[in-house]
């Protein structure tokens, strides 16, 4: 089903969730919506049901996340970080104490395993973890070069939260998608760039030594792809061709009264 988001630079397309690695982007799983789809617990709970009970970490965005989905992951087995709405699950408390914070300051609450933090940098920032701690730890900016303190979920999660955006850019370099009537054409020439990048990451992850860029990849997956289909069609055309030369063997005809 085509979409709007107005967020995106491509402003009506294809909604489509996905499950990445978070270091090399391989997609691992991924959902298309069709205007069917449940609630975002749900969506989650489908991406994730492959990983369930195996002790994944898991980091994502504020759409998806909530106490309430955290609960249910730690159910799971599934631990999770990232940032949080404020009608996500914030007790009311915390939502009126985050109004007065000052830059630089931080106020939390932990509910047995799930930690909530609010803190004010150039804006107000909620973050959810059951991973984590209310612990800071001191860093470097990379632009100004100065030590600056922050909590190490808000680390972690700048740090692991590169998986999609990764296979994202990567889709996005070289798209297949052209301007169509019909939807299915879009999907499946999606799902076959989706095959090809997920082939360049394992190609890459093998390879160490290669620098074969993601368009020579491709480029060389085409050309064995027209190779071996020549080579396949070669055999029944050159039949074909003997057996037009060949002088038909006349038939014998039943005699007439």
């Amino acid at each position: 089903m085509r979409v709007y988001n107005p967020g995106k630079i491509t402003k009506y397309g294809i909604l489509v969730r996905m499950v990445c690695e978070s270091s090399t982007g391989y997609i691992s799983n991924l959902q298309i919506y069709d205007g069917k789809c449940g609630p975002l617990t749900e969506t989650v709970g489908f991406l994730l049901e492959p990983y369930e009970r195996k002790g994944y970490h898991l980091y994502q965005d504020n759409c998806y996340n909530s106490v309430h989905q955290a609960n249910e992951l730690l159910q799971k087995l599934i631990r999770v970080c990232g940032t949080n709405r404020v009608n996500r699950g914030l007790p009311k408390d915390m939502i009126e104490e985050a109004k007065t914070l000052k830059k630089g300051y931080v106020t939390f609450r932990r509910n047995q395993e799930i930690l909530l933090i609010s803190y004010q940098d150039k804006r107000l920032v909620n973050m959810i973890s059951t991973l984590h701690t209310a612990v800071v730890i001191e860093t470097t900016s990379r632009r100004m070069g100065a030590a600056k303190k922050k909590h190490k979920c808000v680390i972690d999660c700048n740090t692991h939260m590169h998986g999609v955006d990764t296979a994202e850019q990567y889709l996005a370099y070289y798209p297949f998608i052209r301007k169509t009537v019909k939807w299915p054409k879009k999907v499946f020439f999606y799902l076959l760039q989706c095959c090809l990048f997920n082939s360049y990451v394992t190609f890459s992850k093998n390879n160490h030594n290669s620098r074969k860029s993601f368009l020579d990849f491709m480029s060389e997956i085409t050309e064995n792809l027209i190779h071996t289909s020549d080579a396949v069609s070669s055999p029944s055309s050159s039949d074909e061709s003997q057996g037009s030369s060949r002088t038909p063997t006349p038939t014998k005809r039943a005699p007439q009264k």
